[in-house]
């Protein structure tokens, strides 16, 4: 190498000892975009998690509506169930009841 080369290559080498010198402008510029990225990091994480949300809340409203329409069909089966038609018949068929004639029944005055 020549010499200028040299001399140039010392100038602009890291290892030389000279740090990245910025004057306060240049420091405010690069602050700032600095923070304009981390601003548009934010916004698109608070964005995706705002979509994420939305669709667990829909998930979750769904799931509720499944739930109260099957609530409604097992109150309807419970009252079918429990009618006084299908205990009368299960009593005498089942367990051999049957409703005892008029004469059979005595009332007690307490």
């Amino acid at each position: 190498m020549n010499a200028i080369a040299r001399e140039a290559f010392a100038e602009n080498n890291f290892s030389s000892g000279m740090l990245f010198s910025f004057d306060l402008a240049e420091l405010r510029i690069l602050i700032l975009v600095c923070l304009l990225l981390v601003s548009a990091l934010g916004v698109v994480y608070v964005k995706d998690l705002n979509r994420r949300l939305f669709i667990s809340c829909h998930k979750l409203q769904v799931q509720t509506e499944q739930l109260k329409a099957d609530g409604n069909r097992l109150l309807l089966e419970q009252s079918a169930w429990g009618a006084q038609a299908r205990v009368q018949m299960v009593a005498q068929q089942q367990l051999q009841m049957k409703i005892p004639a008029s004469a059979e029944v005595m009332m007690i005055k307490v």
